[in-house]
């Protein structure tokens, strides 16, 4: 497989960054935790729409949300519902004749980087229901996919750690409108306005999910299904990253899917060489008690990251990605007691596995 990034990374002096954005407040939710949100978090979401529903998502097999679309638009037969998708396989309900002739509202994702070039990846997963109405107006920023094992579990059992964000800034969901329609149409993104709290791949994530790791004084607690980058010395190297903050005394707790290779059909990540580089420097827990799919970074328990991106050169500049920074203090807490719960029962099911052996 070939990876773009691996001999053309870009070059950004670390001098060069620009200002952390402070976070998103008031405007802000947290309205699903998965696996305990299940299904029924997306069901309201697709429920509350009566204008407009657009939807950009990577992976979409879960034919129970497929047909949640099929009827809410049945019953507002006025309802502008678009669906840009990265993959062709879609739930029989959207393709009933196996012949991929799906609905005239679905349509494949044609984004395109700001050089011109395609991404590698449409791996955002972000909903906009009525955008246009004043006042009612909402985006859903999230790390799910619309599969079993994001939406509460699938039948063999696993589940997902994911996170629901819901967004009603209005500037915020304007841009997003923005991303979608350039998505749609292969033009390139709109430009950020300084300040903004939304994370784009690849218009800022290259720069600012790096500043935020910098920016770590006390402590850094991350989940995340990948870290890895090309090695070398690049100022933008994410392990050296989270080694330096380490090594001057930052509280650094990574927490990964089980390594692979697993046995079959157990979903891990091949995270093993990050594993391999960061410990025992830092705490990096392998044992989670539901698969890490989310991308969460909290710094200092007060400024956080939600979003699609992954820590991998990839993922931040050559995929197309939507996160937020958030500096809710009701949100951050949640989430940071998410997390914690999450590290300790991943550190007492490795101390379990450590004393069976």
């Amino acid at each position: 497989m070939h990876l773009p990034w691996f001999h053309h990374a870009p070059a950004v002096s670390p001098f060069h960054f620009p200002t952390l954005p402070a976070g998103a407040n008031s405007h802000i939710s947290l309205v699903g935790i998965q696996p305990a949100a299940g299904i029924k978090v997306i069901q309201d979401i697709i429920a509350s729409a009566t204008k407009s529903l657009w939807i950009e998502m990577y992976l979409f097999d879960n034919d129970h949300v497929a047909q949640m679309l099929l009827n809410q638009k049945a019953a507002h037969h006025n309802l502008d519902l678009r669906l840009l998708y990265n993959q062709p396989d879609l739930p029989p309900s959207l393709d009933p004749t196996g012949s991929r002739r799906f609905p005239s509202w679905v349509t494949h994702n044609k984004a395109i980087r700001i050089d011109g070039q395609r991404v590698a990846v449409n791996h955002a997963k972000f909903i906009l229901v009525d955008v246009d109405v004043p006042g009612k107006a909402r985006a859903y920023i999230m790390t799910v996919n619309f599969t079993a094992q994001a939406l509460g579990g699938n039948r063999a059992g696993y589940a997902n750690r994911e996170y629901i964000l819901c967004d009603s800034n209005p500037d915020d969901i304007a841009l997003l409108k923005a991303v979608f329609l350039a998505d749609a149409a292969g033009r390139p993104l709109p430009t950020i306005p300084d300040g903004s709290n939304l994370i784009i791949s690849d218009i800022n994530a290259l720069s600012l999910v790096p500043l935020l790791l910098r920016t770590a004084k006390h402590s850094l607690a991350i989940q995340v299904e990948y870290l890895n980058d090309p090695p070398g010395d690049g100022a933008l190297n994410l392990k050296k990253i989270l080694l330096h903050a380490a090594n001057n005394g930052v509280a650094v707790q990574l927490m990964l899917p089980p390594l692979s290779p697993m046995p079959p059909g157990v979903p891990s990540a091949d995270n093993n060489e990050t594993y391999r580089v960061l410990s025992p420097t830092i705490a990096v827990n392998v044992t989670p008690q539901y698969f890490i799919h989310a991308k969460m970074i909290i710094a200092d328990q007060r400024l956080a990251f939600i979003g699609s991106q992954n820590l991998s050169h990839q993922s931040l500049h050559y995929s197309r990605e939507v996160g937020i920074m958030i500096s809710n203090k009701a949100i951050v807490s949640n989430l940071q007691a998410t997390f914690n719960a999450d590290w300790k029962y991943a550190q007492g099911l490795a101390a379990k596995t450590h004393h069976s052996r």
